[in-house]
C-alpha cells in the first residue's frame, strides 16, 4: 500500500512559513541554555500530530530537498520556491490539479473519440453513395454506347 504524504508535506512548509514569521518578528527570550532548532520543533509537530515514524519524516523532508522547496535540511530552511509552492496550495492544490487535468484530458479523448466514430460514418455513407452513383453511371454508359 502506498501512502500519500501530501498533507504532511504542506504541514510542514506551513510550519516552517510560521516559524520563520515568528522568528523575524523580534527578539526572543529562551528559559532554556539552547533553543530547540527549526528542525526539532518541526520534527516534534509533525511527529505529534500525523503519528509518523522519524524515517517517514526524514523522506519527507528529502524529498522536500529534491523538489527545490528546501535549501537545506540541517539547519531546515525554506526556500522562494517552497514560498512560492506551499501559497498556491502545497502538494494537496498540485495533486489536485493533476486530477483535473487528467479528466480534462479524459473528456477530450472521449469527445475525440465520439467524434472519430461520426466521422467515420459520414465517411462510409458518402462512400456508398459514391459507389451507388458509379453503377448508375456506369450502367448509363453502357446503355448509352451497347445498345
Amino acid at each position: 500500500m502506498v501512502k500519500n504524504y501530501d498533507n504532511e508535506m504542506d504541514y510542514i512548509l506551513m510550519e516552517l512559513v510560521k516559524e520563520y514569521d515568528e522568528l523575524y518578528k523580534g527578539v526572543g527570550f529562551f528559559s532554556e541554555d539552547l533553543p530547540a532548532s527549526t528542525k526539532d520543533k518541526i520534527s516534534k509537530k509533525i511527529m505529534e500530530k500525523f503519528g509518523i515514524k522519524e524515517w517517514e519524516l526524514n523522506v519527507m523532508f528529502y524529498t522536500l530537498l529534491i523538489d527545490k522547496y528546501l535549501k537545506s535540511v540541517d539547519p531546515l530552511i525554506i526556500s522562494l520556491e517552497g514560498l512560492v509552492f506551499v501559497n498556491h496550495g502545497g502538494y494537496v492544490q498540485k495533486h489536485l490539479n493533476i486530477l483535473k487535468e487528467e479528466e480534462r484530458i479524459s473528456t477530450i479523448q472521449n469527445n475525440l473519440n465520439r467524434y472519430s466514430y461520426g466521422l467515420m460514418l459520414f465517411t462510409a455513407i458518402v462512400a456508398f453513395g459514391t459507389l451507388i452513383t458509379a453503377w448508375y453511371f456506369a450502367i448509363e454508359i453502357y446503355r448509352y454506347y451497347f445498345e
